[in-house]
């Protein structure tokens, strides 16, 4: 507030009391009903969920995909592929039908997506089979039950029945809950690929189709074809489906991150490339050589529209380490 007008209400002060109405908003929705956010928040992690841009959300807006990427500050394959195998619980709004269907997400299926992305993927503590059984456990098949309410977690609903609700919370952080899931998982799918000759056979398919999509010897394009072939092994042999199920996550998780290391490396590559075409700019002296070499950096950022603000900023970081002005307004220019 001004202080030479007290009645005036500064921008910033209207933006930071927005902010802190979602804040107030989410945890109204979540604290004490959502198992995902009791873990961060026995955790500590709580400031790793509420970020600039999650608070910045409008609570009165429909986001699409993209646009949650950014929020969730993510990639968009990274939202679709997670939202798929836990849509039910997200619960966005569909509309359109088939290859014309769009998702629409409020603030709560925003917040969802951004707590179920910070504990999954790269470098983090659960993979999404596992985050999927938390939420789903004792519920049954997730597409049999009510699709959940913003801010109501299923399994938090049903552990909060529970008299040692604490306990399944230390069972979580110590890793004895996801060893009990895996350890009677894995008994489960040896008995039943025991009972029968052509079960043997679906566990051989799958791990030689695992093994594939893990070599070296498939590129990423050869690895998402693979990755298809698993729809008709669980068509082939459905009573296991679970097992198969779980080879196709993990194998999903490693392709998204063989696709995420590919695109870094890219990245990677043209900050060299663009490094070293400017430090030949500043040593010739020779137009015809700068106006080649403008050339091909005017064709980088042609070839590349996606990385424009990336590029732009190698150059204004180069430009400040050589003190050299107006060399990127003379090359887009």
């Amino acid at each position: 507030m001004n202080p030479e007008n007290p009645d005036f209400i500064t921008k910033e002060e209207v933006e930071e009391a927005k902010r802190e109405e979602i804040r107030e908003l989410l945890i109204d929705a979540f604290d004490e009903k959502s198992v995902l956010y009791e873990i961060y928040k026995k955790r500590g992690w709580l400031d790793k969920i509420f970020t600039d841009k999650i608070l910045s959300m409008d609570k009165d807006a429909l986001y699409i995909s993209n646009q949650v990427a950014e929020i969730c500050e993510t990639h968009d394959y990274v939202i679709k592929n997670k939202r798929k195998d836990l849509l039910d619980y997200i619960n966005p709004i569909v509309m359109g039908e088939g290859n014309a269907k769009i998702y629409k997400h409020n603030y709560i299926s925003v917040f969802k997506l951004k707590m179920i992305h910070g504990l999954t993927g790269d470098g983090s503590e659960y993979t999404l089979p596992q985050l999927k059984g938390i939420i789903y456990a004792n519920i049954g098949n997730p597409s049999t039950e009510p699709k959940p309410q913003p801010g109501n977690d299923a399994m938090f609903q049903v552990m909060k029945k529970m008299e040692q609700f604490e306990n399944f919370y230390a069972m979580v952080q110590s890793g004895e809950f996801f060893e009990e899931i895996e350890n009677r998982a894995q008994k489960a799918a040896e008995k039943l690929l025991l009972e029968d000759s052509s079960e043997i056979e679906s566990k051989k398919l799958v791990l030689e189709l695992y093994e594939k999509i893990l070599s070296t010897g498939t590129d990423i394009s050869e690895k998402e074809i693979l990755l298809s072939k698993f729809t008709a092994i669980e068509e082939k042999y459905p009573t296991q489906q679970f097992t198969i199920m779980m080879y196709r996550n993990s194998a999903e998780d490693r392709v998204l991150k063989f696709r995420q290391d590919e695109r870094e490396l890219f990245i990677r590559k043209l900050k060299d490339n663009v490094t070293e075409l400017f430090e030949d700019f500043e040593k010739t002296d020779i137009e015809s050589e700068k106006d080649a070499i403008k050339k091909k950096l005017v064709k980088i950022a042609e070839d590349n529209p996606d990385l424009s603000f990336e590029i732009r900023y190698w150059f204004s970081l180069l430009r400040k380490e050589k003190k050299k002005k107006g060399f990127l307004s003379r090359i887009f220019s």
